[in-house]
């Protein structure tokens, strides 16, 4: 059964890689001047790429413990 963190894992990580790209492929564009010259974009779509991360290593640690039967 797939867990909605595994889920949640492959989206924000799809989500982190697209907007990493867009910071990379808009590297030199003027709009960054409005940001103090921050490529807002390549930061946050790896704050989110991480995130994505955090919650496939949760999955992953959360399966390794068996799950303890309601009585």
């Amino acid at each position: 059964m797939i867990s909605l963190s595994s889920i949640l894992a492959v989206l924000f990580m799809i989500l982190g890689l697209i907007l990493s790209l867009y910071g990379v492929w808009t590297w030199s564009d003027p709009m960054y001047e409005k940001s103090l010259g921050w490529n807002l974009n390549l930061i946050w779509g790896g704050v989110v790429f991480l995130v994505g991360v955090l919650f496939g290593l949760g999955n992953r640690i959360s399966a390794r413990f068996p799950k303890e039967p309601n009585l």
